[in-house]
């Protein structure tokens, strides 16, 4: 370990590039550009956490609807899970779907069947 090495709070820099002429101010206008400068940075520091807090929300939020979407009992069912979150980018909306699709083709058959049925039976009820 380097023993120059600082412990303990480092200082920070401000305003490492202050406007052009900022020596040839008064204390008090110096004082005042590097408050609003201090100002603005909180701002910004305090604009970042948000994000990533509401990041960190959408992380957690994903993770809870991936759980449920694993837990799902998938066979003989077909199931859509749709979730809608804001991060600290921007919004997305996730939507999954899936199951055991080859459960549906039968009854899709056995519906059609019926309604060709149907349609053969009033087409026979017309003809007589």
């Amino acid at each position: 370990m380097n023993n120059e090495e600082q412990k303990g709070l480092q200082k920070v820099e401000f305003y490492p590039n202050l406007p052009a002429g900022f020596d040839e101010l008064s204390d008090h206008e110096k004082l005042e550009i590097v408050k609003r400068i201090q100002e603005q940075d909180l701002e910004v520091r305090k604009e970042v956490m948000k994000k990533i807090g509401k990041s960190k929300v959408a992380e957690n939020d994903l993770y809870t609807a991936i759980g449920v979407i694993q837990q799902l009992d998938q066979e003989k069912k077909i199931y859509s899970q749709h979730h809608k979150g804001e991060t600290g980018s921007g919004t997305y909306d996730l939507t999954v779907r899936g199951g055991d699709t080859k459960f549906i083709v039968p009854i899709l058959v056995v519906i059609g069947v019926i309604i060709l049925a149907v349609i053969l039976l009033i087409a026979l009820l017309k003809a007589n």
